[in-house]
């Protein structure tokens, strides 16, 4: 017998992390899933903590989220498809809430919540946890919609399915594609998992360098999704060069280049603080953003120099 709803879970190398995710969904009142995890060849023990717990484990090859999340669609075999990511927990009355959700509304295609931090983060995870707070409300669902903690009617995957060649942000560019098609979609605040964030500078470094790499693909796929944060990066690139080039004849204007940024981190640090409550995050919400812009615009330039993503692949 098929179960109502299928758990997928991508994953590579998270052994630990992964152990905690699984835990934390045998604890659903809810009980008719499955959990698949979509493994990309990992080489530590997380194919065998996922079989402890009772999950079936399919692998992947392209070697992206999205990849994984497309064969995740194709090997589950629920009604509904919940992703969620390997670095998360749950409520116990999570699956309870998306099941309740699809059946009440049929003409519900994709239903999705928040991420919220869990209480035993680090202060630095705690910091970053202020940029998502100091966002406010979603204008869009499509755009809110987080690939941790979102859920789809499997015919709706069916129709619009991820595209495996693109590095990342997915999602939004998945869920871009289903709001174009008039699918019904909703973000509900009230469901919500418990996502850990970057746990220091490298790897908050390396995840927003692949997310501006990402980025500039998603924005190739749609130009009407082109927004500043995607001109800003060669922009401010370009102005650096310049400034650099400069120097020599007009030695003024690089104290002045780095005074201006050195106002806009810190007015930007004050902002997120304000609109998030937290102004004792302070001290570290404007290296926090340094690195985090710096690293985001330098992924943007490197994808706009690199290939365009290829042709979007069917679920089928």
């Amino acid at each position: 017998m098929k179960p109502r709803l299928s758990v997928i879970i991508p994953t590579r190398n998270h052994a630990p992390l992964l152990g905690e995710c699984l835990s934390s969904l045998s604890g659903q009142r809810f009980r008719d899933f499955e959990v698949v995890v979509v493994d990309g060849h990992s080489t530590d023990d997380t194919v065998e903590v996922a079989k402890r717990h009772g999950a079936r484990v399919v692998y992947e090859d392209y070697g992206t989220r999205a990849g994984a999340c497309l064969v995740g669609a194709r090997e589950a075999r629920g009604e509904i498809l919940v992703y969620t990511d390997d670095d998360c927990t749950f409520p116990p009355d999570w699956l309870e809430r998306i099941e309740e959700a699809f059946r009440k509304d049929r003409e519900l295609k994709v239903y999705g919540g928040d991420d919220r931090l869990p209480r035993t983060s680090s202060y630095f995870e705690r910091t970053l946890y202020q940029l998502d707070l100091a966002k406010g409300p979603p204008k869009k669902p499509h755009l809110r919609l987080r690939g941790c903690n979102v859920a789809y009617r499997r015919e709706a995957l069916e129709e619009e399915g991820f595209d495996p060649s693109l590095t990342g942000i997915e999602e939004t560019e998945l869920h871009y594609r289903m709001a174009k098609r008039g699918m019904k979609m909703l973000f509900d605040p009230a469901l919500f998992v418990y996502h850990r964030r970057r746990g220091g500078f490298r790897s908050l470094f390396r995840r927003m360098y692949s997310n501006g790499v990402a980025r500039t693909q998603v924005v190739r796929l749609h130009r009407e999704l082109t927004e500043p944060m995607d001109l800003l990066p060669p922009l401010t690139l370009s102005l650096t060069l310049a400034v650099l080039l400069l120097f020599p004849l007009f030695p003024f204007l690089l104290p002045l280049w780095l005074g201006a940024a050195l106002l806009y981190f810190f007015g930007k640090s004050l902002y997120v603080a304000g609109r998030a409550r937290g102004f004792g995050y302070l001290p570290l919400l404007l290296p926090v953003l340094v690195v985090r812009e710096l690293s985001f615009g330098m992924g943007v330039v490197r994808g706009l120099l690199g290939r365009g993503p290829e042709r979007r692949r069917k679920t089928e």
